[in-house]
């Protein structure tokens, strides 16, 4: 087991001893208000963690595929959803790691990713993994969140990073650190060949 999962395991064990374990981790504002946007069948929950984004996206109808690198956090989204009349696969898989291979997972409608920034090499595979006119949702920390934190500025954006930096890839809709939550979000959709 590594570092980065052995150090994820413990920060949702944490979490589970100290919160109400009724209580669902709550969804990035801008997929709340987003979510219709998806194309909606099978969706990738990229970074999954406890299952914030795949509670949501379930509740609306959508099958759900969480990778995370933590088996406890995939482990608390599993029995949260499974209540849930969905389709619900859980992948542990270390996404720093260069072995990292989205491949196996197949092909999906939309990708989610919040609160994690995916590696550059990591990119051409999210690409590939998203069907023709599929749609790839990012909300996550900005530098003005390293700034007022210190967390590694490596996970954070800078300003308006993913502008254009995919040409595979149509921006939709973008906010730059709405409401000063140190926070940006883009929705991509993929154009067809």
């Amino acid at each position: 087991m590594s570092k980065a999962e052995q150090k994820w395991d413990q920060r949702y064990r944490n979490k589970l001893q100290k919160s109400d374990q009724s209580t669902k981790p709550h969804p990035p504002d801008f997929l709340i208000r987003h979510w219709s946007a998806l194309s909606k069948s099978r969706v990738l929950d990229l970074g999954a963690g406890d299952g914030a984004v795949s509670l949501f996206l379930a509740e609306k109808g959508f099958s759900i595929c969480a990778v995370d690198i933590s088996t406890v956090g995939l482990e608390i989204l599993q029995s949260n959803i499974a209540p849930m009349p969905v389709t619900f696969d859980s992948v542990v898989m270390d996404l720093e790691a260069e072995s990292a291979d989205l491949s196996v997972l197949g092909s999906f409608d939309a990708i989610v990713i919040s609160r994690y920034k995916p590696v550059n090499t990591l990119w051409p595979q999210l690409v590939s993994a998203l069907k023709p006119e599929g749609t790839l949702m990012i909300t996550t920390f900005n530098h003005r969140h390293h700034d007022r934190t210190g967390f590694p500025l490596r996970f954070c954006l800078q300003p308006n990073e993913y502008i254009e930096k995919f040409p595979e890839l149509q921006l939709i809709q973008s906010e730059i650190d709405q409401l000063d939550m140190a926070m940006d979000s883009y929705l991509f959709k993929k154009l067809t060949p």
